[in-house]
């Protein structure tokens, strides 16, 4: 069946890519910058751009089988964000403004949140918000409440708004952004994220950015958290292991591990260019993440955005 050989060739270049993944891994963390000869082989496959086209297929199946204007809507926007997580967000922005034609505006805020998503892989932070805002109140200078159990969980979009503040260079805004997101507890890998992108917006600021609950759960992860979020929030404050990074990296497999290879990748990249000061050395670094290319990483594609403006 077509199934089951999709799914065969989907573990064969997944395990292939861990190979490559674990060479890269060795460039980069064991001599301390990946150099011009660790390249990902070109004959490995890309195992997020795999599981994403895979998603749009599906997608694009869902959209010929719907029968009413609210399945073609889900269908569009699953089709939307695969789109965009490959790349082709252009394409994206269109499947979703047709799923918001087709839905009350009552109901929008689902696509609307994948439609900020997009305009800001399309590098236009500005229209993001637009949306993102008044959405999630980011003009109210007070945290809204704490969301109930029964309501949704907004981190995703605290986490493009941040993204979005950063991509302007709003520092302050961004932390504010930030400290909205809602882990279930400190030790939570989300708010270690949280505190890993705040080390990176404190250093990038020009001027003294703070927040009292992210400070506190910069110093929780520091000490607590043992997976990469915690390596690289360490690195930030000066001690960096890059075998405890490899270490932590590998304990996870497939997609996940390329994602979080992504964020380490752009992390150290970070770190040479802005603590360390050595531009040449970042862009091999960011060289190697463009070469891993984990498709739909929010890191990547800000990298990408930050590099384009300099030149």
């Amino acid at each position: 069946m077509q199934g089951s050989a999709v799914g065969t060739e989907h573990t064969q270049s997944a395990a292939s890519w861990i190979r490559c993944l674990a060479f890269l891994l060795f460039a980069l963390l064991v001599t301390g910058c990946a150099g011009k000869d660790s390249e990902v082989p070109k004959q490995a496959i890309n195992p997020l751009q795999g599981t994403n086209r895979l998603f749009l297929s599906l997608a694009e199946r869902m959209e010929e089988l719907a029968t009413n204007d609210a399945e073609l809507a889900r269908a569009l926007k699953s089709k939307a964000a695969s789109l965009d997580s490959l790349g082709q967000s252009q394409a994206a922005l269109e499947a979703i403004d047709r799923a918001l034609a087709l839905t009350p505006e009552a109901e929008q805020q689902e696509l609307l949140s994948t439609k900020a998503s997009i305009l800001f892989s399309l590098d236009r932070a500005p229209d993001a918000l637009a949306i993102l805002v008044p959405m999630l109140e980011l003009e109210h200078s007070a945290a809204p409440k704490q969301a109930s159990a029964s309501e949704d969980d907004l981190s995703h979009e605290y986490i493009v708004a941040a993204f979005c503040y950063m991509r302007l260079e709003r520092w302050p805004d961004a932390v504010r952004a930030l400290s909205r997101i809602q882990p279930s507890g400190p030790e939570d890998d989300l708010a270690a994220y949280a505190a890993l992108t705040y080390a990176y917006i404190k250093a990038r600021a020009s001027g003294p950015v703070a927040d009292e609950w992210l400070d506190a759960q910069s110093e929780f992860s520091a000490t607590k958290h043992t997976g990469h979020y915690g390596a690289l929030i360490r690195m930030w404050q000066g001690h960096f292991d890059s075998s405890e990074l490899a270490a932590s990296l590998n304990t996870l497999r497939g997609t996940s591990q390329q994602d979080a290879f992504g964020e380490a990748l752009f992390h150290r990249m970070a770190y040479v260019r802005y603590v360390e000061r050595d531009p040449s050395a970042a862009m091999a670094l960011f060289e190697r993440l463009s070469e891993l290319a984990p498709y739909g990483n929010i890191e990547w594609i800000y990298a990408k955005q930050v590099l384009a403006a300099t030149r």
